[in-house]
């Protein structure tokens, strides 16, 4: 029989049908959220953090280097959705730069069943994000072709962004395994932390991918570390970064990337 401390411990803990619900009342919040947002002022996160002495100074600092930002939506797969989005907004009308990115990804599928996968498992996903490549990338293209993709094509891109990620770890895990600090191999951190769909990315997801993308990523880190200004990570790999390409900014809040653009 259960005392009395662990009776009142056992009602007090929620009930599957209550997990389930507060699971769908969160899911449901981050989908009123759009997946990329417009373009607003930081304005909006002066306001968001008015009342907050530890997250203001350093929103202020960041008036003077960054112009405006896009809300991305809080699902877990925050930080893919942003940098692919921040490397099609460089491609629209670019030939000379979807050139470069199709080059770089054409043995791509080669590369991801050298790590493991199987062909058709994966090549809807390729095909899909060389379809928009070549959408995006078309002379003329312009900010709707954009939102058009990112609608129809958000899933695929967020899918094969982690499976890209996840080839790189596997393929170069030399690099990337001293890291490791809570798993017991590289295989066991992607199917931990990379492959399912939802699982947010951390430092070396973003190393990885765009180390095999080859367009650095400046993650500015909107936190709660000492100073008042926001500190920076630049990830590039100048061995193979592509030429011609600006380096995306992404704007991380503890759980959550939003893209930021500088001045």
């Amino acid at each position: 029989r259960l005392g009395g401390a662990a009776m009142t411990e056992a009602l007090d803990r929620p009930g599957d049908a209550e997990i389930l619900a507060q699971e769908r009342e969160v899911r449901e919040q981050a989908e009123s959220v759009p997946l990329v947002g417009p373009q607003v002022s930081l304005d909006e996160l002066k306001t968001q953090y008015a009342g907050n002495a530890g997250f203001l100074p350093k929103v202020e600092s960041l008036e003077k280097r960054f112009l405006g930002l896009r809300r991305t939506r809080p699902d877990g797969n925050c930080f893919y959705r942003a940098y692919i989005f921040g490397i099609f907004e460089q491609l629209l009308g670019r030939t000379d730069r979807q050139a470069a990115l199709v080059g770089r990804t054409q043995g791509a599928l080669e590369d991801c069943m050298k790590a493991g996968y199987e062909r058709v498992a994966i090549e809807d996903f390729y095909d899909e994000f060389a379809s928009c490549l070549g959408r995006i990338g078309t002379e003329g293209a312009q900010a709707a072709v954009l939102q058009e993709v990112l609608d129809e094509c958000d899933g695929y891109l967020v899918c094969w962004a982690r499976i890209l990620t996840s080839m790189q770890l596997k393929l170069q895990r030399d690099q990337y395994e001293a890291f490791l600090s809570s798993h017991s191999s590289i295989l066991d951190f992607c199917a931990q932390e990379v492959d399912p769909m939802a699982t947010e990315a951390d430092h070396l997801q973003i190393a990885a991918l765009s180390s095999y993308l080859g367009v650095p990523v400046c993650v500015v880190y909107l936190d709660r570390s000492d100073g008042d200004a926001a500190a920076e990570h630049l990830f590039k790999d100048e061995s193979v970064a592509l030429q011609g390409f600006p380096t995306v900014h992404l704007l991380y809040r503890p759980g959550h990337y939003d893209i930021i653009y500088p001045r």
